[in-house]
């Protein structure tokens, strides 16, 4: 993408990292040049010249694409509700991959508004069979659908059955409100206003080739698209894959069969997308309908993963090609390898484990299901390789898109009329303002009743509050209140084994409106910096009220509160991290970072303690060695001077041998004298001899002790370097027992 044909300084100057030149003492001007020169070597080392890279800029446009935000090219998700515009899908003919289709929507459109579990089962879930009966009954007579008119739609189904069951008997309206209001709280989020302006998900547009102004490729560019989601949170990713997957299988089965690669998705960091059984999230079957199908229509994968055991057993059988960087875990090698072993008939197991955790960088196994598998070193990349791209980079980088299809945004408002028997879905309900009372109305006894504070006086709120004032032609002095219920509680959270002691209070605020139901806090507001003293036992002078709902008894108040208890009780669930070798315990609310340094503190401790013990013993072996070495090296000393003595009595012996004989004295006692000074010459020498090799092994078997203690000492660091990471999540729910409910009340609250 950051492809560079000038490969000048000027070039990478606005993608090199200011705080890496920072930390080197380099401007970036500097970095920015020494970069340029490493990747000038870096190409010319593997034979790479500019006029390579500039045929890849001639024949490849990237673009960037942020859905949910308007920093690349847009994308309108609200689009790929509608149904396909392929002619070659009918219902006729492609009803189960229709309703696949369908089910892969809702999936992810549930996991979007956190219904998760059961409630996104599609076969358990009430919602999710309703969702997806409302979607067919659209789509069959070719009617687009958006988030208000399904929330109609769930208020008012079109259907009176599903299945043998009346609809108000399988899934009552009561119940279904649940689901219409988290469905509008999806609509009326800010966040998602984002998701309906842009590009639509047309993987046809996204494969045509790209005529841009001065390209020297008559046959235009191919198209790279890139998806950043670094911006979208866990579920917003699940949400826009599962679309944009689901896209590309119904793409994949438009199309012909062909031995030829057509289109290619590389995806990377799998991790929670195809997990093993028995999880399932929305994107793992259009992941696996890829792997097990793509290739006979032309569509590959590449899946990326920092580890073997994030992808499903049965993806990992059918993957063709593998690419195995250095795997540093026994589990992640065995997993590699026994993927391997199903791919290549014959694997030695063997010639390949131990080499898998030493492989320097950039060098892999490789096994395709056309060779042997081998080693091999990837080449340099002509591409600039910045790492993570922020929002403001992902801005500042033109694409080929953004002149053409790129500006062809449709913002999720426009919406086709009903027809046929789908008119009445689309009939909105009638809106007015709340009437105004000019009295306060009057509450049961048993009813607490308070008022928030209003900037009459100089006075402010001590919190924000969503609430709107009426347009009725009020003075723009007057305080007019909506009621809503104000629930506060107070928690304790224990845990002996931990002995964590943790004080909460939970306050909410939630709307009161028509006939009240049980209250539904997920839908309220919350209020973590909650002042008691923002609250009075009277309203403000010439306050004016808004009607109060009906059923508002001292009964519903006191169920209110169990409510309340129950939903903290399910929803107050801290966590805290927890090592299990360590045995320590982290505090709520401490840092992934901070508990990190503090087992490594402990593990040093743990460290220190077992090479303590290991020293003493290999202690004793080398002090009870070094002894001997030194009774061996006196008793050399001690050889060496006899054999020194020997010598010099040997040498006088012969010269007076010699005298003799030229005096002509002979002596027998002469010759058998200087015989045995000979023996006991060499008698010395092979004292001194054996000493010498008693030494000699001495020093080896110091060095070879030496060699163990230094592995013994390696074998302790990498355990408590293992236990260091050897952390869980913990998590620490509150007992009922310990939720005080200390003030549930109907709160008056001042319209903005």
């Amino acid at each position: 993408m950051l492809a560079f044909p000038e490969l000048a300084p000027a070039n990478f100057r606005p993608w090199v990292d200011e705080d890496e030149a920072h930390r080197l003492g380099l401007s970036t001007d500097q970095l920015a040049e020494q970069t340029a020169q490493r990747w000038k070597a870096g190409l010319a080392s593997w034979d790479i010249e500019p006029e390579r890279i500039r045929k890849l800029r001639d024949r490849v446009a990237f673009n960037i694409y942020t859905p949910g935000s308007n920093t690349g090219i847009p994308v309108n998700v609200l689009q790929n509700f509608n149904p396909p515009t392929d002619d070659k899908l009918t219902w006729a003919r492609n009803a189960e991959t229709l309703r696949e289709r369908i089910a892969q929507i809702v999936s992810a459109l549930l996991d979007l508004v956190g219904f998760d579990g059961d409630r996104a089962d599609p076969v358990k879930s009430r919602e999710h069979i309703l969702l997806s009966t409302l979607f067919e009954s659209a789509w069959r007579v070719g009617h687009r659908v958006d988030i208000p008119l399904l929330i109609q739609m769930v208020q008012t189904p079109p259907i009176l059955k599903i299945g043998a069951f009346d609809m108000d008997v399988f899934y009552p309206k009561a119940e279904r409100f649940e689901l219409a209001m988290a469905l509008n709280n999806l609509s009326a989020s800010p966040s998602f206003q984002s998701w309906q302006s842009g590009i639509s998900l047309d993987i046809a547009e996204l494969m045509k080739r790209l005529q841009t102004p001065g390209s020297v490729n008559p046959a235009g560019k191919v198209q790279a698209s890139i998806f950043y989601l670094a911006h979208l949170g866990d579920e917003e990713r699940q949400f826009f894959i599962t679309l944009l997957l689901s896209q590309m299988v119904l793409w994949m089965r438009a199309q012909t069969g062909t031995s030829s690669l057509r289109a290619l998705v590389y995806f990377d960091e799998m991790f929670g997308y195809c997990p093993p059984f028995p999880r399932n999230p929305p994107t793992k079957q259009p992941i696996m309908t890829i792997i097990k199908q793509g290739r006979a229509a032309g569509l590959g994968m590449f899946l990326a993963t920092q580890n073997p055991a994030d992808l499903d057993y049965k993806g990992l059988a059918n993957i063709g090609t593998w690419f195995i960087g250095r795997l540093r875990t026994g589990r992640d090698r065995d997993r590699a390898l026994e993927g391997l072993e199903g791919a290549a008939a014959g694997l030695n197991r063997a010639d390949f484990e131990k080499p898998l955790s030493t492989l320097p960088q950039r060098v892999f196994l490789l096994q395709s299901a056309t060779g042997d598998p081998r080693f091999f070193q990837t080449r340099w990349a002509m591409s600039f390789l910045r790492g993570p791209m922020t929002r403001d980079q992902v801005a500042a980088f033109k694409g080929e898109g953004e002149g053409g299809r790129g500006n062809e945004t449709t913002d999720g408002s426009e919406h086709i009329g009903p027809v046929g028997e789908v008119a009445a879905w689309a009939m909105p309900a009638a809106s007015s303002q709340p009437p105004i009372a000019q009295t306060r109305p009057q509450l049961p006894p048993d009813v607490r009743e308070v008022f928030l504070e209003t900037e009459d006086g100089g006075r402010r709120t001590a919190f924000h509050t969503s609430v709107s004032r009426p347009s009725s032609g009020l003075p723009s002095r007057a305080v007019v209140y909506a009621p809503r219920l104000l629930a506060s509680a107070s928690v304790r959270i224990t845990d002996r084994a931990s002995g964590v002691i943790q004080d909460e209070r939970y306050t909410y605020l939630l709307p009161l409106a028509g006939v009240l139901q049980s209250p539904e806090f997920q839908r309220a507001q919350s209020l973590p910096t909650f002042d008691v003293q923002a609250l009075h036992l009277e309203p403000a002078q010439h306050a004016q009220f808004e009607p109060l709902p009906a059923g508002l008894t001292g009964r519903w108040v006191k169920q209110a509160e169990k409510v309340l208890i129950e939903y903290i009780y399910r929803n107050g669930v801290k966590s805290i991290f927890f090592n299990r070798t360590l045995k320590v315990y982290g505090d709520v609310g401490e840092s992934g970072l901070v508990f990190r340094q503090r087992c490594e503190v402990v593990a040093g401790e743990k460290r220190n303690q077992d090479a303590l013990k290991v020293r003493a013993q290999f202690e004793k072996r080398m002090v009870a060695l070094q002894n001997q070495l030194l009774r061996e090296h006196r008793e050399l000393e001690s050889d060496q001077s006899e054999l020194g003595a020997r010598k010099r009595e040997e040498l006088l012996t012969n010269a007076e041998s010699v005298v003799n004989f030229v005096l002509g004295r002979r002596s027998n006692r002469s010759v058998s004298w200087g015989a045995n000074k000979r023996r006991q010459t060499q008698a010395s020498e092979m004292d001194v001899r054996e000493g010498q090799q008693a030494i000699a092994k001495l020093n080896s078997d110091l060095q070879h002790v030496a060699g163990e203690y230094q592995a013994a000492l390696s074998q302790i660091s990498e355990k408590w370097m293992r236990a260091v990471s050897d952390v869980v999540e913990m998590p620490l729910a509150p007992k009922k027992s310990d939720i005080f409910a200390d003030l549930v009340a109907l709160a008056w609250v001042p319209a903005a």
